[in-house]
């Protein structure tokens, strides 16, 4: 895996304490929880920072020293999320769109379905 990438969210998501999950907007906010790696990486995934920046920041976050299969868990990850089309991994930074930048219990739900619709990211119905 090229750690050069940069990676960002391609879907809602949804912060509940400390539960974090997808929204799939486009079948009635059906919400699918992720574990913890996989929402650390969902939550960081904000279009901004490279994976090796998300190595880095996850050891740095051990004091007694990151784990030794740190780096093939977050690859393990980030397959998975880039294969469920979760996050997307690109060459450049990107600017998330409002409703993909935010939690969607914080956005305005007027606001973040308007911009929705405009982008193309769900159809009008």
């Amino acid at each position: 895996m090229e750690h050069s990438y940069f990676f960002k969210r391609n879907t809602v998501y949804r912060v509940d304490g400390d539960d974090i999950a997808i929204v799939d907007v486009k079948q009635n906010n059906a919400l699918t929880p992720l574990d913890s790696w996989m929402a650390t990486i969902v939550l960081l995934a904000d279009g901004q920072h490279t994976i090796n920046q998300l190595i880095q920041h996850l050891t740095s976050q051990y004091s007694e020293g990151a784990p030794e299969n740190l780096i093939e868990t977050v690859e393990s990850v980030i397959t998975r999320l880039t294969e469920s089309d979760v996050i997307e991994l690109t060459m450049r930074p990107t600017l998330l769109p409002y409703y993909l930048r935010i939690a969607m219990d914080e956005q305005d739900p007027k606001k973040a379905t308007q911009m929705m619709i405009k982008d193309g990211f769900i159809a009008q119905s």
